[in-house]
């Protein structure tokens, strides 16, 4: 197999890894497991087995203290915020509609460079925005309710969350390899949702042993696999292509929320749907457009 071929099978298999963790954290839920558990051991139990795969290959460990803090904020930014918005949304909305409205991230990372960075704002970039936005419209203007609403505004809020997390990491993953910057970011997200709620007392594992099954899931499949699997693929193929094929990971959800929760999208979201995954893959298109290696979540 060629290497670039391997390495699209690579990040397919890593979007498959993402795809499911909406469906992992909605199996919990169901399994009576509240929202600070759900994130603190999900966190806890990704850093372990990443730490592992550090180990594994021997990758050197040597933050500085202000690359420390970097990390810090880098961990409260998209480990924190945006995983918080994003389990809180799976609680009042389908795990498909809030997959898709966290995909928005792209767009607005684009967005915030055409205004701060003055990015030049080309006809492929316009049209991106154009759709991604239309789309976005036909979205929230069938969000079925007051929950509904709620859902969609938790999940932008996801997708504003990750993109500052994109935006500010970009400056400062570049100078350790990206599984020991993952594997130490994790841990201080981890760290920071345990002692969290530990002093909220919102720690709380007497739930059904069904649900440690869903817990190790997220972070071996959902967190640990879908890392190493991604970072695996932009060894061999272009960070650019890596992002389009990552946009499989919405189909995943999708198709596996309609399967197991008979949960369905209506069609005018399903068409806003198609045109914000159109922006997407326009905008990775986009030629000197490249892929952040730390696009994870």
């Amino acid at each position: 197999m060629k290497q670039e071929h391997a390495g699209a099978v690579l990040v397919v298999l890593s979007a498959v890894c993402y795809g499911f963790l909406a469906i992992f954290v909605k199996f919990a839920y169901t399994g009576q497991i509240n929202m600070i558990t759900t994130l603190s051991g999900r966190f806890v139990l990704a850093s372990l087995f990443l730490w592992v795969a550090v180990w594994a290959g021997r990758q050197p460990v040597s933050p500085s203290l202000k690359e420390a803090a970097s990390l810090l904020v880098l961990a409260l930014l998209g480990y924190g915020g945006a995983s918080t918005f994003f389990f809180a949304s799976l609680l009042v909305i389908p795990a498909s509609l809030a997959s898709l409205l966290l995909f928005t991230h792209p767009v607005m990372v684009s967005l915030f460079e055409v205004i701060v960075y003055r990015y030049p704002l080309t006809v492929k970039k316009t049209a991106a925005l154009a759709l991604s936005t239309t789309g976005l419209i036909l979205v929230l203007g069938n969000t079925g309710g007051g929950a509904g609403l709620k859902g969609v505004l938790l999940a932008l809020a996801a997708a504003l969350s990750y993109s500052a997390y994109l935006l500010y990491g970009n400056r400062v993953v570049r100078r350790h390899p990206p599984v020991v910057t993952t594997a130490l970011v994790i841990t201080f997200a981890a760290a920071g949702f345990t002692l969290y709620g530990l002093a909220a007392g919102n720690i709380n594992l007497a739930f059904p042993a069904t649900s440690w099954v869903w817990l190790l899931a997220m972070a071996l499949v959902s967190t640990s696999m879908g890392i190493l699997f991604l970072f695996a693929g932009l060894k061999r193929i272009e960070a650019g292509k890596a992002s389009i094929i990552s946009t499989f990971e919405v189909v995943v959800t999708v198709s596996l929320s309609a399967l197991l929760f008979r949960e369905a999208l209506t069609p005018l979201q399903a068409a806003g749907g198609m045109m914000i995954l159109a922006g997407i893959i326009i905008l990775q298109l986009q030629p000197g457009r490249k892929a952040d290696k730390s696009e994870t979540i």
